[in-house]
């Protein structure tokens, strides 16, 4: 399941400015991330996970669209 914060925003009525709030991240860093000037996967752990908390959302979820698979070693 793959999820773009500005879609769970829009989802759940919240602005970037509460979601800056309940995560207890800074306004700017919410701001950087949902433009796309701060990639989601370069962040920290904490960032990541406060965010995904915050959007009652996984961390998986949030960080799918980055995460590229690897072929078969066999």
């Amino acid at each position: 399941m793959t999820v773009s914060i500005n879609a769970l925003l829009e989802e759940r009525g919240m602005t970037k400015y509460k979601l800056a709030k309940s995560s207890n991240l800074p306004h700017t860093t919410i701001l950087d991330i949902c433009s796309g000037k701060t990639e989601l996967p370069k962040c920290n752990a904490e960032t990541v996970y406060k965010v995904a908390k915050a959007l009652d959302t996984t961390v998986e979820a949030l960080l799918a669209p980055a995460l590229e698979l690897r072929p078969n070693f066999e």
